[in-house]
C-alpha cells in the first residue's frame, strides 16, 4: 500500500512539472529576437580570409539573409547552422548564417551595422571594427613580435590584391556619335597569383548596347616595370539616345583565386622547417568579383547641315554595290535589283536603299528581302517592267553619315539599262461545254486513250475461300497494322526527349556530364601514361570541376570545392576521396611537380572511382 501511495505522488508531480512547463516554455520560446554578428579575427592580412557569422538569437526559422556588402571585402556564403539549449529550465535556439570574407586592400574597416526586415520589425546588429595590414605581417600596434615558431604563413598571399589582379574597361573613342559603333575592350591584369574559372565579363547598365564578348585573347603587358599575364575580351557597343554625357561601364568578372590559408600560431614541430610549409601549405579557392572604373563618354548628335534628304540615320563608312538580272525579259516578266552594303558601321541601322522612280506605272515594284552577314548587308528585290515601254531600272541612292569624316556621304548607283520585249506567254485557256452549231463534232475518243483508263472487259475472278491465305493473314498487312503506331511512340518519345533537352537546362547538363567526364579521365590517362605531371593534374582538375558543375547545374562563377563539399555533404555523399583529389590538385600547382608516378596513379583511381559512385546515384 505504501508502494502505491509513492507512485501516486510521484505521478502527480509529474504532471504538475509538465503542466508548469506547457505554460512557461511558449513564453521562453516567444522572447524577443536579437541579431549580432562576429568574426573570426579583427586583424588580417590582405588576401587571407576570416569568417563572419550573422547570429539570430530566439527565432531558427528565419530565412537566409542576403549576404552583406562590405567595401573592401569579397564575400562567400558558406553555410547555416542551428542550435537549441536548455539552461536552468529556460530554452533558447538560434541560427548563424556564415560567411567567408577576404580583405581586398589594406586599412581599417567597419562592418556592420546590419538591418534585416523580418516579421514585421526590423533588427539591427552591432558593427565590428577590423584592421586590415599588409601581406608581408607588418606589426600593429598593441600586437606582440612574434616568434619564428609564432609567424604565419603568408608566402602566397598577396601583398595587394588590387595590384595583382585586375580589370581595366577602355573603348576606342572617349566621344561618339548617336548609333555609332565603337570598340569596348575589357581587359583582365593577373601578376603572381593563381586565377581559375574565369567568366565572360558583365557590362553594367549604361546608356549603351553592347554585344556579346568575342573569345578572349591572351598576352602579357609591362604596366610601371611590372610584367602581368592579361586576357583581353572586346565587343561592340553604341549609344542608343543622344545626350550631352554618359558613363559606361563599369564592367565587371568574377573568377577564382587561390590563396593560403594561415597555419595559425602554436609551437614548431620537427616538419615546421620552411620547405615543408611551402609544399604542404593548405590552399583556399575564393571566388571574387572584379570591377573596373566607369568611363566617361560624351555622345553626340548628328549635325544638321548637310543633311541628304532620306537620310534614315545610317553611321559609319560603307561602300555601296548593285546590279540586275537578267538583261532582257519578256514584259510581265520579273527582273532581281541585287543591293549590298559594305564597310564599317552600324549596320543593323543600315537600311534599303531608295529607288529614285517609284511612281512610274510600267513598273511594279515588291518588297525587298534583306539578309545580313557580319560586315555586310544585301538586299534583293523583284521589279516586275509591264510593258515593253521600259529601258532602265531607275537609280538607287544610300545615304549615311561618316564619323571619321564628320559630314554625310551620298552613294548613287544605275540606272540599269535593260531589255523588254514583246508580251509575256500566258496560257490558252480551252473552253469545254456543249457543242455549238455548225461546228464539226468532237472526236470520239477511244477507251484506254482518256485521263481514266477503263477496262475494256472483266478481269478473272477468283473466290475468296480458293485463296490459301487470307489477306489478313500475310506478314505485310500485320506489318501495316503494327509498324505505324510504333513508328509513332517512337516519334513521340523522341520529340518529348529533345523538348526537354532544349528547355531543362539542368537535365540536359546531367546528360553530358558523364560524356565529358569519360573525355577528360581519357585525357588524363594519356598524360598519367607519358608522365607529365602538371598537365594530368590540370586535366584532373578540369574534368572534376566541369563534371561537378554541370551534375550540381552550378554556374561557371560559382563552381567552387567548398560549395560542391557543402551541396554533397547535404545529400548524404561521402566526400574525402573529392577532397583528396582536390589537395593534391592544389599541390602540384604550388609544388609544381615532384609528387611523383604512384601518387599520380592513385589520384587517377580516385577520379575513376569517384565519378563512377557519382553516377550510380540519383540527383
Amino acid at each position: 500500500m505504501l508502494m502505491c501511495n509513492c507512485i501516486k505522488v510521484f505521478k502527480a508531480r509529474a504532471m504538475l512539472a509538465l503542466l508548469i512547463v506547457s505554460i512557461l516554455a511558449p513564453a521562453a520560446w516567444a522572447s524577443e529576437m536579437n541579431f549580432e554578428i562576429a568574426i573570426s579575427k579583427t586583424t588580417m592580412p590582405i588576401g587571407e580570409g576570416a569568417q563572419l557569422s550573422l547570429i539570430f538569437h530566439g527565432d531558427r526559422g528565419i530565412p537566409q539573409p542576403q549576404p552583406p556588402h562590405i567595401d573592401g571585402f569579397s564575400i562567400n556564403y558558406l553555410g547555416a547552422a542551428t542550435r537549441m539549449s536548455v539552461v536552468n529550465g529556460v530554452p533558447s535556439s538560434s541560427i548563424t548564417y556564415s560567411y567567408s570574407i577576404v580583405p581586398m586592400k589594406k586599412g581599417d574597416f567597419k562592418i556592420g551595422p546590419f538591418s534585416l526586415d523580418y516579421g514585421g520589425k526590423t533588427y539591427t546588429s552591432n558593427e565590428i571594427q577590423v584592421s586590415v595590414v599588409d601581406a608581408s605581417g607588418s606589426q600593429q600596434p598593441g600586437n606582440p613580435p612574434q616568434t619564428r615558431g609564432q609567424q604565419t604563413q603568408q608566402k602566397d598571399s598577396p601583398k595587394g590584391i588590387n595590384d595583382r589582379v585586375f580589370i581595366t574597361l577602355k573603348p576606342s573613342k572617349s566621344a561618339v556619335y548617336v548609333n555609332e559603333i565603337f570598340t569596348v575592350r575589357v581587359k583582365l591584369h593577373v601578376r603572381d597569383i593563381n586565377v581559375r574559372e574565369v567568366g565572360f565579363p558583365q557590362m553594367a547598365d549604361s546608356g549603351f548596347s553592347v554585344s556579346n564578348f568575342e573569345k578572349p585573347v591572351q598576352t602579357r603587358e609591362t604596366i610601371n616595370g611590372m610584367a602581368y599575364e592579361t586576357v583581353e575580351f572586346t565587343a561592340t557597343a553604341f549609344a542608343a539616345s543622344a545626350a550631352n554625357s554618359l558613363k559606361l561601364g563599369p564592367a565587371s568578372l568574377k573568377c577564382i583565386i587561390v590563396v593560403r590559408a594561415s597555419r595559425g600560431q602554436g609551437p614548431r614541430g620537427p616538419f615546421d622547417d620552411d620547405f615543408f610549409n611551402d609544399f604542404f601549405g593548405s590552399a583556399r579557392a575564393e571566388p571574387i568579383e572584379l570591377k573596373s572604373e566607369s568611363v566617361a563618354m560624351k555622345v553626340l548628335p548628328l549635325p544638321e547641315e548637310g543633311k541628304p534628304k532620306g537620310f534614315k540615320g545610317t553611321i559609319g563608312s560603307f561602300e555601296l554595290s548593285a546590279s540586275v538580272a537578267p538583261h532582257e525579259v519578256k514584259a510581265g516578266d520579273p527582273v532581281t535589283l541585287k543591293m549590298a552594303i559594305t564597310g564599317r558601321g552600324n549596320l543593323n541601322s543600315a537600311t534599303v536603299p531608295d529607288i529614285e522612280d517609284t511612281t512610274n506605272p510600267a513598273l511594279k515594284f515588291y518588297e525587298p528581302q534583306t539578309k545580313q552577314d557580319k560586315g555586310s548587308k544585301t538586299f534583293e528585290q523583284a521589279i516586275i517592267p509591264l510593258n515593253n515601254a521600259v529601258q532602265a531600272i531607275p537609280e538607287i541612292v544610300f545615304s549615311f553619315f561618316d564619323p571619321d569624316k564628320k559630314s554625310y556621304q551620298t552613294i548613287r548607283q544605275g540606272p540599269f539599262p535593260i531589255k523588254v520585249t514583246g508580251a509575256a506567254a500566258t496560257g490558252v485557256a480551252k473552253i469545254v461545254g456543249p457543242q455549238a452549231a455548225g461546228k464539226p463534232p468532237v472526236e470520239k475518243e477511244l477507251l484506254g486513250k482518256d485521263v481514266v483508263f477503263i477496262k475494256e472487259g472483266p478481269c478473272t475472278l477468283t473466290k475468296i475461300m480458293d485463296r490459301q491465305q487470307m489477306p489478313y493473314q500475310s506478314p505485310l498487312f500485320l506489318a501495316f497494322l503494327i509498324v505505324p503506331p510504333l513508328i509513332y511512340i517512337g516519334a513521340l518519345i523522341y520529340a518529348k526527349r529533345s523538348r526537354r533537352l532544349r528547355h531543362d537546362v539542368k537535365y540536359a547538363r546531367g546528360l553530358r556530364a558523364p560524356k565529358k567526364a569519360k573525355q577528360g579521365i581519357k585525357a588524363a590517362g594519356g598524360f598519367l601514361e607519358a608522365g607529365k605531371e602538371q598537365e594530368f593534374y590540370d586535366a584532373v582538375h578540369k574534368t572534376i570541376y566541369d563534371y561537378m558543375g554541370d551534375k550540381l547545374h552550378l554556374p561557371p562563377g560559382e563552381v567552387a570545392s567548398e560549395k560542391i563539399f557543402s551541396m554533397l555533404e547535404e545529400k548524404g555523399i561521402e566526400t574525402e576521396t573529392l577532397k583528396e583529389i582536390f589537395k593534391a590538385c592544389d599541390m602540384a600547382r604550388y609544388a609544381r611537380g615532384g609528387l611523383g608516378g604512384p601518387e599520380m596513379q592513385r589520384i587517377y583511381g580516385h577520379l575513376e572511382d569517384f565519378i563512377d559512385q557519382m553516377e550510380r546515384r540519383r540527383f
